[in-house]
This record gives structure tokens, sequence and C-alpha cells, in this order.
């Protein structure tokens, strides 16, 4: 036999098992994350330097996207969309423009929180302003 011969078969096995392992790695990427972890109301706690403040944030599904709004307890501001809203089944993170201290002027605001315990734990950023403040959440 010639040697063309026998490397054809393993030719052929390996571009086949090369295709059947991309394409189940295309639906592994594709899944969604359970988004019932994430969804509902949440109360957020975010500590800036010391200065505390109260927000509550709601979370729900629009025609299959990920969405809500943030409102702050004393009616600083209401029902704030959420922007860019993603949550990979761990992390999640959204923008949402809000009037903020000092001066009340409205900036975005950046949040970027992990999912544990049933908590939410991480960061604000307010990147206009070179502000990055812990928060923490729970669910209501």
């Amino acid at each position: 036999m010639s040697p063309m011969k026998l490397k054809m078969p393993s030719i052929f096995i390996l571009i086949f098992s090369l295709a059947f392992v991309a394409h189940g790695l295309g639906q592994v990427q594709a899944e969604k994350p359970d988004y019932g972890k994430i969804l509902g109301t949440w109360n957020l706690e975010v500590n800036a330097g010391g200065e505390f403040y109260y927000l509550v944030m709601e979370l729900k599904l629009t025609e299959g996207k990920l969405g809500g709004g943030l409102s702050e307890l004393n009616g600083m501001f209401k029902d704030s969309p959420l922007l860019e809203t993603a949550f990979d089944g761990q992390i999640l993170k959204y923008g949402v423009k809000i009037p903020t201290p000092p001066d009340g002027t409205e900036r975005l605001t950046k949040a970027e929180m992990k999912l544990i315990d049933n908590k939410l734990e991480g960061t604000i950023t307010i990147a206009e302003m070179e502000i990055t403040v812990p928060v923490t959440g729970i669910k209501k």
C-alpha cells in the first residue's frame, strides 16, 4: 500500500473530529444563563466613603432581553432605565444615567456585581468623576 492510502482515513477522522468539537463548543456558548436567579427586586447599598446610598433595582426580561430600572430610596431619582444590561450566570453588568452627588448632575454610572449565595457584591463606577465605590445587594 502506498503511504497516501494510509494517511487519507486519518485526515478524514481528524477533520470530522475537529468539526464535531467545534460544533459542540458553539452550542455551549449559545446557551443563555439562568436569569431566574437574578430577576426581581433588589435592595442595593452603596458605600461612598462612609456615606451610604440606598437604591432599588428591578430586573426583568422584556422580549427575551434583560433590563430594568433603578430608583433611589428617598426619591432622588425613580425608574432610571438600565442600559446594556448583561448577566453571564455570575456577573451582572449595566449602565444607568442618574443624578449623582455632590451637584445632582446626571452622569453615566456603571455597575459590575457578582452573584454570590443569592447576594450581589461589586462596584459602581462614575468614570467622569474617577470614582469607584463598593455596592452590595439583597433580593427582596
